[in-house]
């Protein structure tokens, strides 16, 4: 799905081009001045998202290695979460500085984050006993209530085309979950802020198109979310014995297009 999202973004980018290409000569042409990005704005997208996989080991109690739920195994095991849509508002401010092609901009984004996988703890397997059942471990990623992201962006403009980079701190929850019918039940969770870095392309419409093109932009987007972090799992067996596990998740890879209205 990594592949799929990156060439998705790197398609919508030479179609970005190409268009660009095709107006230019309309837009130097024109008695027009080179347009003004600056300006406060607020837009929309969608997209998708994914990558993010989960690294843990087996739930363990008091002293190492006899204490392992499933002792003595307690080898680590990985698993993938599945993709997801995304897509959400955008709202910032552009600063074209002086009549140079250069630009810094603030932006805020919010959006729909849902990422879930889960895996059977194979050490469950190796035990083989009578007494567990299957033990499941589970990860969702920004399903209480998606993601935020703060940062900023440093662009070149070429007239009406815009290539930036964007940077900033990007928030989500990560849930993991340890269950083995009912002896065994663990949960964590974290709100850690990671960071998100990427680049994109922006096209501000011609105003020959339509009577409000001049304030609309059209733009494609990737940023990796680096929320890479070890959370640890933890809760009590049936005999009230506590258990815990350390859970790593990795970061997401996000891509997206989007549409913005300047003021």
């Amino acid at each position: 799905m990594n592949n799929k999202i990156l060439s998705a973004f790197f398609s919508l980018a030479a179609f970005s081009s190409a268009t660009l290409a095709d107006t230019s000569t309309v837009s130097n042409t024109s008695s027009e001045s080179t347009y003004d990005w600056t300006g406060v704005y607020v837009g929309g997208f969608v997209g998708g998202a994914s990558s993010a996989k989960t690294t843990t080991t087996e739930p363990y109690g008091g002293t190492l290695p006899s204490h392992y739920w499933n002792a003595p195994y307690g080898n680590t095991y990985s698993y993938d979460t599945n993709a997801s849509f995304i897509g959400g508002g955008t709202v910032g401010y552009n600063w074209q500085i002086g009549k140079t092609p250069y630009l810094i901009g603030l932006e805020g984004e919010y959006g729909y984050l849902d990422m879930s996988g889960s895996s059977n703890d194979p050490n469950s397997a190796l035990y083989n006993s009578s007494k567990r059942g299957t033990a499941v471990n589970s990860t969702n990623v920004g399903g209480s209530y998606g993601y935020g992201l703060v940062g900023g962006r440093i662009g070149y403009a070429m007239d009406r085309s815009l290539f930036y980079v964007k940077s900033g701190a990007v928030f989500t929850n990560t849930q993991t979950n340890y269950t083995d019918l009912v002896w065994l039940k663990t949960s964590g969770h974290s709100n850690s802020p990671g960071y998100a870095l990427g680049a994109g392309i922006e096209y501000a419409l011609p105003p020959e198109w339509f009577q409000l093109a001049k304030n609309i932009s059209i733009k494609t987007e990737y940023l990796y979310f680096g929320i890479a972090r070890t959370q640890e799992t933890s809760g009590y067996c049936i005999e009230n014995t506590p258990f815990s596990s350390a859970d790593k998740i990795s970061g997401i890879h996000t891509a997206k297009i989007g549409v913005n209205y300047k003021f």
